[in-house]
């Protein structure tokens, strides 16, 4: 399956999503995996969940199979335990995941995905920098620009995230060491720590790494 082991569709409409991939499939070839109570909300992808997928994932099979997994947000536990398959995926399994924002995913989950967005009402930021063309007196201004700003901790969260997602279009390869930082990056706007303390960091490991490419 190449770098990516599945896909990441990121959409307020997951139900359209899972009829536009199942419309040319088999029932026997795809497994629906969507957490809901009793009266059909949508729940957490808990570790239980997770625990299914993985299971499933292992049934042997000679015809290539989708698993899809949809929900609002997975626990960590959860992400913790899927990202062990997408690091080493069974043969033949192809997996499929729906969500409605880049945030309910961490960045070592990300990566291993091929991430397509749907256009819905609220778009997605573009990170300021150009990754391509990243230098130490840009770094300095962006980091000034975000001391002046009083962004919210999902705001950063957000910028996090758009940062992430500039690295991945700019095709730069980021190994498990890197992803991790930005999972701790994560971590660290739920601790209220500063905004140019969390991008310090990101930004010279990125630019630590084009200067190795060039």
């Amino acid at each position: 399956m190449g770098l990516f082991v599945g896909e990441l569709h990121i959409s307020a409409q997951p139900q359209e999503i899972v009829h536009n991939i199942t419309a040319t499939l088999q029932k026997g070839d795809y497994v629906i995996f969507h957490p809901t109570d009793s009266k059909g909300k949508e729940l957490e992808f808990r570790i239980d969940d997770a625990r299914e997928v993985i299971a499933q994932s292992y049934l042997a099979s000679d015809r290539e199979r989708f698993l899809i997994l949809m929900a609002p947000s997975y626990s960590i536990e959860a992400q913790n335990a899927l990202l062990k398959i997408l690091e080493e995926p069974p043969q033949n399994v192809h997996f499929v995941l729906i969500v409605p924002s880049k945030n309910a995913l961490l960045p070592t989950i990300l990566s291993r995905l091929h991430i397509h967005i749907h256009k819905s009402k609220k778009t997605l930021s573009l990170f300021e920098l150009d990754m391509k063309k990243l230098t130490l007196s840009a770094i300095y201004e962006f980091l000034r620009d975000c001391d002046r700003q009083s962004r919210s901790i999902q705001e950063i969260k957000d910028h996090i995230q758009a940062l992430l997602f500039a690295v991945h279009t700019s095709g730069i390869c980021l190994n498990r060491t890197e992803l991790e930082a930005f999972d701790e990056a994560i971590a660290l706007a739920d601790s209220y720590t500063k905004e140019s303390y969390i991008f310090l960091p990101l930004l010279l490991k990125i630019h630590k790494k084009q200067r190795g490419v060039r």
